[in-house]
């Protein structure tokens, strides 16, 4: 198992023979704790201190240390600690270009459907998967207690004989419907052109970072408007609702999901405006 350091900023290295040494620090590592390999980001520079590539490179956790950072209200289950390497050493085979990777040039092992995916939007769909299992779940949960719940301070011995109640809940299951479709559609389309071989443009892929943050900020909308029905009881630790409210809150805001930036490289595509303002995409 690979911790994730998609956010965490590259560390130093250097190149020396048969690999590089890597030094740094990589916050957000998740899943760290359980893991057997770490993967990091380091910017390497050669023995006149020039800087040679970017390279994504794969070390045994056990030559890293963990700090103790990973202090959330929501995902705590996740340990997105902070690794640290002293000096590692990485050979070349556990190394590549991480220019290569984000434009889908870098060599292949095999022509395997699963290595002709697109790194950049194949890497965000599993972190929209959970978003909309908390959404769902929030809905399931607030429908259930609709149906036994007083609506304190009315006359409504239940939640769900309250007409505004009702367009609630039907707004929310809408939104999280809506961000269901966008997400399986473009997961289809990676898949659809992987295993037809086909390269997917930057236009398309522009498109798909914007519905990442789209089908985000529906999931978010939607248990807003779910812990609005519920009320205040959403936030007795005893409750659910408030652990799922904490996390989605928490995993959306991932960098790659911030949804001003996917409509803005959305944008810029659309209206023909050559500036990549993100390497994600």
């Amino acid at each position: 198992m690979l911790a994730s350091l998609v956010e965490a900023p590259p560390g130093p290295a250097r190149q020396v023979e048969g690999g590089i040494r890597v030094s740094g620090r990589w916050a957000y590592s998740s899943g760290s704790h359980h893991s057997t390999w770490a993967s990091m980001v380091a910017l390497v520079t050669n023995d006149t201190g020039e800087f040679v590539d970017a390279l994504w490179c794969v070390a045994p956790i056990s030559e890293l240390k963990i700090e103790e950072t990973w202090q959330t209200v929501g995902m705590r289950g996740t340990g997105s600690d902070t690794l640290v390497a002293e000096d590692v050493f990485v050979p070349h085979h556990r190394t590549f270009s991480m220019a290569q990777m984000l434009q889908g040039t870098w060599p292949i092992p095999t022509g395997e459907t699963m290595y002709q995916l697109p790194p950049a939007p194949l890497a965000v769909v599993p972190l929209i998967g959970p978003l909309l299992g908390l959404g769902h779940a929030a809905l399931d949960f607030v429908i259930d207690q609709a149906n036994a719940k007083a609506m304190q301070h009315t006359f409504f011995t239940r939640q769900s004989d309250s007409v505004g109640v009702q367009i609630q809940v039907a707004e929310a299951a809408l939104k999280l419907k809506t961000a269901r479709l966008h997400t399986y559609a473009v997961a289809d389309e990676i898949d659809a052109a992987a295993a037809a071989g086909e390269r997917i443009d930057y236009a398309t892929r522009a498109e798909y970072r914007a519905e990442y943050g789209y089908a985000t900020q529906q999931v978010l909308e939607a248990i807003n408007i779910l812990i609005n029905v519920h009320g205040s009881a959403a936030f007795a630790e005893s409750s659910p609702l408030q652990q799922f409210w904490r996390d989605a809150n928490t995993g959306g805001r991932h960098a790659v999901l911030n949804a001003s930036v996917g409509y803005e490289v959305y944008g810029k595509s659309l209206l023909g405006i050559d500036e990549q303002i993100s390497p994600s995409v």
